[in-house]
């Protein structure tokens, strides 16, 4: 308990800096290890040849290097507006005068990890038990969530996100926030467990929506 406490005490740059390795480094992984050209076939065999399906797979890893440099600041866009969201619950739970956006900024931070661990365990399963699987499969699993009580041909398009996002992580993820915000403000964790519920589920009904709205006009 005691190294929880100090990890979520850490300073906010070190534990982006140390999310966003994390999130680099199983990124690194998965392209290294999950995905390969005959992955790639696999996925692509009934359009293309192997040939062809192994120029796709050479142009894919050329092009690399956008998702190194895009995703720090895609997790930076990320927590931003997810402490904005929740520093909005935190007002209406009138609490505002015990706890600070950098607070709560540092809280979304490292509750981040409980995602990564979501990633990692995705990564162990399909480097352990995969079989013979394609880019879809890749996609379609998410662990501990709603989504595995389905086949792909069971599931339609619009609904694999909401599906992947019901998991057992988002919940842990939910009281890891109000957990740092307690810990961090020594507040009482039912304020805060309040605050993050309020305003966090509504925002995250609101962007499942706005996915599945996208899916279908896509």
């Amino acid at each position: 308990m005691n190294l929880l406490l100090r990890y979520y005490r850490l300073k906010r740059l070190y534990l982006f800096i140390g999310i966003v390795i994390a999130n680099l480094l199983l990124i690194w992984l998965s392209g290294h290890v999950l995905i390969n050209d005959i992955v790639f076939y696999n996925t692509y065999s009934e359009q293309l040849t192997y040939e062809r399906s192994l120029q796709l797979f050479e142009r894919m890893n050329s092009t690399a290097w956008i998702t190194y440099v895009f995703t720090p600041v895609i997790l930076l866009i990320k927590f931003s507006v997810v402490s904005l969201l929740i520093y909005t619950g935190i007002i209406f739970c009138r609490i505002e005068d015990k706890v600070s956006i950098g607070s709560v900024f540092k809280a979304v931070i490292a509750s981040e990890m409980v995602f990564v661990a979501g990633s990692l365990l995705k990564f162990l399963w399909f480097s352990l038990f995969g079989g013979n699987y394609n880019l879809n499969d890749l996609g379609f699993f998410y662990p501990l969530s709603l989504i595995n009580f389905f086949s792909p041909s069971e599931v339609s398009r619009v609904w694999i996100y909401p599906l992947q996002t019901l998991n057992l992580f988002h919940i842990v993820y939910i009281i890891s926030i109000a957990y740092g915000i307690n810990k961090n403000c020594s507040i009482d964790i039912a304020y805060t467990e309040k605050a993050v519920l309020v305003s966090y589920l509504p925002g995250l009904v609101l962007w499942i929506s706005v996915v599945m709205f996208l899916t279908i006009d896509l």
